[in-house]
């Protein structure tokens, strides 16, 4: 069974954001082809990037996939059980 996440490399968004002037989490979202929605879930982990979030963010801001994403262990992410 296959435990990987993938997740949007931390920071990358805010940094994107803030670096091209965009203000409003509205007009970023456009910007990457996605709902306000679908930013704020996977911006705070809520839900995977899906490849079209991925690919408006690389496309978007002239980066690489790799550089959008990272692939982790789900037991990396997991709390530790109390």
């Amino acid at each position: 069974m296959d435990n990987t996440v993938i997740k949007v490399r931390p920071g990358l968004l805010e940094r994107l954001k803030e670096n091209s002037g965009i203000t409003s989490d509205e007009a970023f979202a456009r910007t990457i082809g996605v709902s306000r929605q679908t930013l704020i879930a996977t911006r705070n982990g809520e839900r995977e990037p899906s490849i079209g979030f991925a690919v408006g963010v690389a496309q978007a801001f002239g980066l690489g996939l790799s550089e959008v994403v990272v692939w982790e262990d789900e037991q990396k992410t997991e709390a530790p059980a109390a």
